[in-house]
């Protein structure tokens, strides 16, 4: 019983510390380790769903603690609210066996209402929020600009860029929202689904990965005819509208078709390393990211997830 407990004790202990780990690397790793830092919730996922509520609410509290003395209280309490809260939220969703579609959207909703108090949290002594995600992004734009200073390019070139900054700053500015839920979808859905299936692929049970499912109604395809529409306008406002709410439909579409992708996989029974240089490959190549984009949305047509669709012998 006692090495039962002290077994338990130690899983949940590296759980947090796995937590722990990622954070401080998105905190402290440029560029890079923002992609380990959007997987903090994932240890706490898997913390809650394998020793329940209670001691993921203290491995959150510890390791909310644990960050306080090292990064400060701010990013302690945007931790708790972005992290912590999506932590449990997509744990409980995972334990109540939902499916994917509103699980993920919990888990959104739940990152976006953290991020926006977070953001009033931090902003506090500027403006607003909205002057305050414009002074940072100033600053990442004028270190840039010093960056390409110090590479000794020449004052036209610098000039172009400088130029070409200032087009990237409108356009961020007018899309934060549709990129910040864009954002939210896809780290909810990789934390959901590297949790799902590594508790599937841990069960006692012998359970199989139920691999990336992903459907998305009918209906959202004219979600997507009318955000296009808007943005086709041409009018400042409405424009602006219409590009946002492209952006979260075709994050959705996006979804699908690496379900679509991943269907095919596992239907084709190819190595999981066709897979992780798939992955590989979108990152490095962002027009594959717009081809699958495609698929998901094509699928209304031709559902490319057709059981009757021939296998290879054997499978």
């Amino acid at each position: 019983m006692k090495e039962g407990t002290a077994k338990r004790l130690l899983q949940a202990a590296a759980l947090c510390l796995a937590s722990l780990t990622l954070a401080l690397a998105g905190a402290a790793i440029p560029i890079a380790g923002v992609l380990f830092g959007l997987l903090t919730p994932l240890p706490l996922i898997l913390l809650s769903a394998r020793h329940g509520r209670v001691i993921a609410l203290l491995g959150v509290l510890a390791v909310g603690a644990s960050l306080a003395p090292l990064l400060g209280l701010r990013y302690t309490w945007v931790f708790f609210l972005e992290f912590g809260v999506t932590a449990v939220v997509l744990a409980e969703a995972i334990r109540r066996e939902w499916a994917p579609e509103p699980s993920v959207g919990a888990g959104v909703l739940a990152v976006l209402g953290g991020s926006v108090l977070g953001l009033f949290m931090v902003s506090r002594g500027a403006a607003g929020p909205m002057e305050y995600l414009q002074e940072h992004l100033d600053l990442a734009l004028q270190e840039a600009m010093g960056f390409y200073n110090k590479l000794g390019l020449s004052p036209d070139e610098v000039g172009q860029l400088s130029t070409s900054a200032e087009q990237v700053r409108t356009f961020l500015l007018a899309a934060s929202p549709g990129l910040f839920i864009a954002a939210a979808l896809l780290t909810t859905s990789i934390n959901y689904f590297l949790a799902r299936g590594g508790l599937a692929r841990a069960s006692t049970s012998g359970g199989s990965d139920p691999g990336f499912a992903w459907n998305m109604p009918d209906w959202l395809v004219w979600v997507f005819i009318g955000a296009a529409a808007l943005f086709l306008s041409g009018l400042p406002v409405v424009k602006g509208i219409g590009l946002n709410g492209l952006l979260v439909v075709m994050t959705l579409y996006l979804l699908q078709g690496l379900a679509i992708a991943a269907f095919w996989i596992r239907r084709l029974n190819l190595p999981p390393l066709v897979g992780i240089l798939g992955l590989v490959l979108l990152l490095l190549q962002p027009l594959l990211l717009l081809l699958l984009t495609g698929v998901g949305l094509f699928d209304i047509w031709f559902v490319f997830r057709r059981p009757s669709l021939p296998g290879p012998p054997g499978a």
